[in-house]
């Protein structure tokens, strides 16, 4: 073989390969990961208050609740609840009917806007209040109002269902400008891969039992929800390795929750314990009891930059 046909065909083989080998597109990353990164790593906690609330005298998923509450919490994190309307409006409320917590009656996605608008939230020690139940813009501008970050629950449904009010979600996220201070809630892997596609610009609340479960997610992008019964410092470990916050919920039906049975002895410092092992975000029914636990923590937490 020639000397000058070695060169040329090495140099062909070289521009071939080069071709060949596709280029891997950089990842986008959630700019609030690197706040939920800072949480972890400077010994910080994150407090998710359940519905928005902080007092029984607030009407959960409220106006008022959001703002009490992200006054009272540094960088609280606000769970509302997200529903359409008939007419295909946003408008916050937990059960798919109004009577538990308004003056109004029948199912929100039969009624239209105006019909939802005309109920008036109820608190949790039955006081009627004058507030209407808000919108997910009316929220969103609220939380950012107060500093908080807005945790919005995508209700299990149906997975289209699920879908199309995640669509219309992300939507009036951006609308709003609150990419950088929201948080999607799924509750399947298939909802929280479609979610995180639909939406990589912002964080994402994934249900995860184990590790195995950020496959095919992102995991700047996740934050791990590991349940209501039992911590779990193993898997919150194996999470942290991998560059996941652990979320863990003491919330849940008043008299069996994990915040009931903190409180029975009137010195709730289980909360410690749960930091101590590895929980980075605490959802609760009673976020002001947790702040006055983890005081140190949470203002470590509003150290990092958002």
């Amino acid at each position: 073989m020639s000397r000058f046909v070695l060169p040329a065909l090495l140099s062909g083989l070289l521009a071939s390969a080069c071709v060949a080998t596709p280029v891997r597109e950089a990842v986008e990353v959630p700019a609030m990961a690197v706040y939920f990164d800072c949480v972890r790593t400077s010994g910080g906690v994150a407090i998710s208050a359940h519905r928005a609330q902080s007092a029984d005298d607030q009407a959960e998923n409220s106006i008022g609740a959001i703002e009490a509450t992200g006054r009272a919490i540094p960088g609280v994190i606000l769970e509302i609840d997200a529903v359409l309307t008939r007419d295909g409006r946003l408008v916050l409320m937990h059960d798919e009917t109004l009577e538990r917590t308004s003056t109004g009656r029948g199912k929100v996605s039969d009624l239209t806007f105006a019909e939802v608008r005309a109920a008036r939230l109820e608190a949790t020690n039955g006081t009627v209040t004058d507030e209407p139940p808000p919108t997910l813009r009316e929220a969103l501008d609220a939380a950012g109002r107060v500093g908080a970050i807005a945790s919005i629950d995508l209700k299990p449904a149906d997975e289209a269902a699920t879908l199309t009010l995640a669509r219309a979600v992300v939507a009036e996220v951006r609308q709003a400008g609150a990419q950088d201070r929201v948080i999607l809630i799924t509750y399947s892997p298939e909802t929280a891969r479609a979610v995180a596609a639909l939406a990589p610009e912002m964080m994402i609340s994934a249900g995860l039992s184990n590790v195995a479960g950020l496959e095919g997610l992102n995991p700047p992008q996740i934050l791990a929800w590991t349940g209501t019964r039992e911590a779990r410092p193993a898997l919150w470990r194996a999470l942290a390795e991998r560059g996941v916050e652990a979320q863990f919920g003491t919330l849940g039906a008043p008299g069996r929750r994990l915040d009931d049975q903190y409180a029975a002895d009137g010195n709730p410092s289980e909360y410690r314990e749960l930091f101590d092992r590895g929980a980075v975000v605490i959802a609760t029914d009673t976020p002001l009891v947790v702040k006055s636990v983890l005081a140190a923590q949470v203002a470590a937490a509003e150290r990092c930059e958002r």
